[in-house]
């Protein structure tokens, strides 16, 4: 009987056979964008680094770009910066100078790639052509085994390599194994946070609440503390470190603004270490996910933040266990080789249930794989300076933390975030009512220019409430705002508005 495999793969020959990698047309390949990826390499050798764990030798088709990318590695392993220079040279060395195509293939392959702004792309087509040609080869060995004499039990193996896929590919996931000695003995696995009590170190963390509660200004609050001030919330102690922002629930100029204003709010300017990218970037796409492991590794990033997590599994159904349960995985892998802390942005189902296990969108999967959620909520009414609620949904590895209330505060170009816990929620009325009463303050001041007011004028002129600790506080705000002229009649104060435009910041 005619081997139907011969018929159609024209060959049986074993699969390890680099003859048949080189010169079969009918494998997966595009010539072009090798080209170009190494030309762009030549062109701007900085981001050799960017893409050294993602592509291999091996990836490439053509065996002359296998040699020239090898070279490549070895220069930057040696010390040596890439260039043409250095890698004619080491061609030479390898004996590969003649075989690659002379100086005539190196220089075409420069002018045939104008920029090396497009690198990635060629990057992600190199290693999906590479991975196809893999499974290829998978699949020539599982039939071959078929037509041999080998036991059916013992093609078992294979058709399983073939099943799961990116999993046997190298270069996709390096397999983390410790004995119980050497787990219980070092750090590994030792609870560390990012914010003490909410964001777990080196985990996957869960924000969740419903439209415009909160959660990108908790998150950015968070990020720009790790990036610069080494506080957020309140004041909390955070590491320092980068922080990568990926924003898709919004516009460029949207973030710009909430990040001026919050920063303003801090007296900083917007963080270096803070990066925002606005790129669609796909959690179920094995190839994507290697690039973002790259970029995480290469860059040392320490955060990473998607807001919102259903605009980076496009297409996904969220409510399906079999679709969701790659990407938590994926970021689970990521984090525990690499360290990296996830916070994903992520809604809550309409609805009116106290339970808010029940209302986080999606599958059961998402909150059964996060190590913390925390739930975002208007505390009564969903007015624009209402309170917030923050509640801990869930702590896999710690008791769950009292929750605390937090108020957006927006006024001159600044954003702040008050807090208190729930126990301190008097002090925080009294603190929305001290900047009421301020401001009152200030505008009757503002109106009356150049006129002189005593303190028991203007509690009587706006009925305040003599006496009451906010109005005390208010007018001791009074005495560092710069548009306000304190002067004294006898032993009591004066108050005179003199500046509609303070030439420094307003305290």
């Amino acid at each position: 009987m005619e081997n139907p495999f011969q018929v159609v793969f024209k060959s049986a020959t074993p699969i390890n056979n680099r003859s048949l990698l080189m010169s079969d047309p009918e494998l997966p390949n595009n010539k072009e964008a090798e080209r170009a990826f190494l030309g762009s390499v030549l062109l701007a050798p900085e981001i050799f680094n960017d893409f050294s764990s993602f592509i291999k030798p091996e990836d490439f088709y053509l065996l002359r770009h296998r040699h020239i990318w090898e070279v490549m590695c070895n220069l930057i392993e040696e010390g040596m910066h890439i260039d043409y220079l250095t890698l004619i040279d080491g061609l030479n060395s390898k004996g590969w100078f003649e075989e690659v195509g002379e100086d005539a293939y190196l220089i075409q392959m420069i002018q045939d790639t104008p920029t090396a702004l497009h690198a990635e792309s060629y990057a992600r087509i190199i290693k999906d052509k590479s991975n196809k040609r893999r499974v290829a080869e998978l699949s020539m060995k599982v039939v071959q085994n078929a037509y041999s004499e080998k036991p059916f039990l013992d093609l078992h193996e294979d058709v399983g390599n073939l099943v799961t896929g990116y999993s046997i590919l190298p270069g996709n996931s390096e397999r983390l194994v410790y004995s119980a000695e050497q787990l219980c003995s070092s750090e590994v696995g030792e609870l560390t946070w990012i914010l003490k009590d909410w964001i777990m170190a080196g985990g996957i963390n869960l924000i969740a609440g419903m439209p415009a509660a909160g959660k990108s200004f908790l998150a950015l609050d968070l990020a720009i503390g790790i990036a610069s001030t080494g506080f957020a919330w309140n004041d909390q102690p955070v590491p320092l470190g980068k922080v990568t922002y990926h924003f898709l629930d919004g516009s460029f100029r949207g973030m710009r603004s909430r990040v001026l204003k919050l920063c303003n709010a801090r007296g900083i300017r917007p963080p270096a270490n803070l990066t925002f990218d606005f790129s669609p970037l796909s959690l179920r796409e094995p190839h994507e996910v290697l690039a973002l492991k790259q970029r995480i590794s290469s860059q040392g990033v320490s955060v990473v933040i998607f807001d919102v997590m259903a605009k980076f599994a496009p297409g996904a159904d969220e409510n399906s266990v079999a679709e969701m349960s790659p990407l938590m995985n994926s970021m689970r892998e990521i984090a525990n080789q690499l360290g990296t802390t996830f916070i994903l942005i992520h809604h809550l189902n309409k609805g009116i249930s106290n339970d808010f296990s029940y209302r986080v969108r999606g599958s059961t999967d998402i909150l059964g794989s996060v190590d913390t959620a925390i739930i975002v909520n208007y505390e009564n009414s969903s007015a624009a300076n209402s309170m917030r609620l923050i509640q801990p949904q869930k702590m896999r590895e710690a008791e769950p933390p009292k929750p605390l209330r937090f108020q957006l505060v927006s006024e001159d170009q600044k954003i702040t975030l008050k807090f208190s816990d729930t126990e301190n929620t008097q002090i925080l009325k009294e603190i929305g009512q001290q900047e009421r009463i301020f401001q009152d303050l200030v505008d009757y001041l503002q109106s009356n220019p150049n006129q002189e007011f005593m303190k028991q004028d203007l509690i009587q002129t706006l009925n305040l409430p003599d006496g009451a600790r906010t109005v005390g506080r208010a007018f001791a705000q009074l005495l560092r705002d710069p548009r306000i002229q304190i002067g004294k009649r006898g032993s009591y104060k004066s108050y005179l508005y003199i500046n509609d435009r303070p030439d420094q910041p307003i305290p």
